[in-house]
């Protein structure tokens, strides 16, 4: 065996200190925050506590997985995260029927999901700078965004969602520049599979990913040695990479679908089934029919995002607001992610070709520049536009959980910014933002978040009555 090489030996050991920590912190919150604190997770465990007890996906009307008030449940929804912690809890209950240890190895299946994503960050890193700075800025600047480690500690999808988006970006991200090959085809599919069966709310990701895999094959000019010109298909690769891709993803996602239409009169997606369910089962208060919302008081969705504080509460949300909403980080963090984020992505917008970094979007080509960037401007743009239109439509909830599945491709933009900076400032514009970022993270994690929670009364008991009938 050839001995290993000392600067990869070296990444190895950094690497899996930073998975470590990584963990940690996530298990930080996983452990001290009460039960049902974080944003519906009463709710959501009501369908991972169903098929704890019965071994069985309940239907999205079942009495026992209602939500109190509200009618319906999250059993209409993709439920894959539920299914792996309540048939875990399943087998646990062989052991130990403490409903603390079975509520924290439920929040343990999305600590993993974390540790995957920021996995999967680093290899985006890797791909994207060679400069280690940059890397590490990318990585710091996403994985230690305080509310995306809250996002792994608690029973949600969104933290698979998340994770889906990692795996589908890097896959894309790679393939500007080797392809498609079959490992990536089936690392694209599993990224697809695990977005599909976790949150709406991140679908865009796979429709971005749609586009930029099939303007791989379309290209516009003549081919090599025709003189021929104009609009032509490599359909042979497109048809046969597009065709595994699609085999593995309706394996993995098209039993649930056909069991919707099964069960809700063919609505494979569910929503129409879970608004009549909600308009049966919901108090006046929060019936569909019945309730109060922007739509229906007849002002316009500029009103609701200007008079109301919606935007500063949805980015200040994204950044770090724990627990239900009420466990804010120092104003100053705020402020600093705000300027970091304008002065980055104005730099950002700097011409390109005055760029002489490391790394430049040039070497991929002006098409697929332009087809990658307008694609994730795209997904952008439809999570957010999502979450504005639930705020509008349905509640009225600035949650910047709504639209997290757009930290990995918003960061990016932020990181490319940061590197035009670097060119000025030198590396330790990176150093600055690094050291900060951990700096945010700790004072959100150890004067912020565990004061509140030492001091708070512990009502780990509920868990347990839940799962024990």
């Amino acid at each position: 065996m050839h001995p290993q090489n000392p600067q990869t030996k070296r990444e190895l050991i950094t690497d899996s200190l930073f998975y470590l920590l990584v963990f940690l912190s996530i298990a930080c919150f996983a452990v001290l925050q009460t039960f049902g604190d974080p944003p519906d997770e009463i709710n959501r465990f009501k369908v991972v506590s169903y098929i704890c007890r019965y071994g069985r996906l309940p239907v999205g009307n079942d009495p026992e997985v209602l939500l109190d008030g509200y009618g319906a449940s999250y059993a209409f929804q993709p439920m894959l995260t539920y299914m792996i912690q309540g048939f875990l809890l399943r087998a646990l209950r062989l052991f130990t029927e403490d409903g603390y240890a079975l509520l924290l190895a439920a929040r343990m299946v999305n600590a993993v999901f974390g540790v995957a994503m920021a996995y999967f960050v680093r290899r985006i890193s890797r791909e994207a700078w060679r400069n280690p700075y940059l890397q590490w800025t990318f990585t710091l600047l996403t994985v230690f965004l305080p509310q995306n480690i809250f996002i792994h500690s608690y029973v949600n999808t969104d933290s698979m969602a998340m994770l889906s988006v990692a795996v589908i970006f890097y896959v894309l991200l790679k393939a500007q520049r080797t392809g498609y090959g079959t490992g990536d085809c089936i690392l694209l599919a599993a990224g697809i599979i695990l977005c599909a069966m976790s949150y709406y709310n991140a679908y865009g990701i796979v429709l971005a990913a749609i586009i930029i895999f099939i303007s791989e094959f379309v290209h516009l000019g003549g081919r090599a040695g025709q003189s021929r010109r104009g609009l032509w298909v490599e359909w042979r690769p497109l048809l046969g990479k597009g065709m595994l891709i699609s085999v593995i993803v309706l394996a993995g996602i098209g039993w649930w679908f056909i069991r919707n239409g099964i069960l809700y009169q063919g609505d494979i997606i569910a929503m129409s089934a879970r608004r009549e369910c909600a308009i049966l089962t919901a108090t006046e208060e929060y019936n569909p029919l019945t309730r109060f919302t922007w739509q229906k008081s007849g002002r316009s969705v500029w009103e609701m995002l200007t008079a109301t504080g919606y935007l500063t509460l949805l980015r200040d949300s994204f950044v770090a607001m724990f627990g239900p909403m009420l466990i804010p980080t120092h104003g100053l963090i705020y402020i600093f992610y705000k300027w970091l984020w304008i002065l980055s992505c104005a730099a950002a917008a700097l011409p390109l070709e005055r760029i002489k970094g490391e790394v430049s979007w040039e070497r991929w080509g002006r098409k697929k520049t332009l087809i990658f960037y307008g694609s994730m401007a795209l997904f952008c743009m439809i999570t957010i536009g999502l979450s504005i239109y639930y705020s509008y439509t349905w509640e009225y909830q600035p949650q910047g959980r709504y639209i997290l599945p757009v930290l990995l491709p918003f960061m990016y933009l932020v990181t490319l910014g940061i590197e035009k900076a670097a060119l000025f400032l030198g590396r330790w514009v990176c150093i600055g933002t690094m050291a900060y970022v951990a700096l945010a993270f700790a004072y959100s994690l150890f004067v912020r978040f565990i004061p509140y929670y030492m001091e708070g009364e512990n009502l780990f008991s509920q868990c347990g009555q839940m799962l024990i009938p």
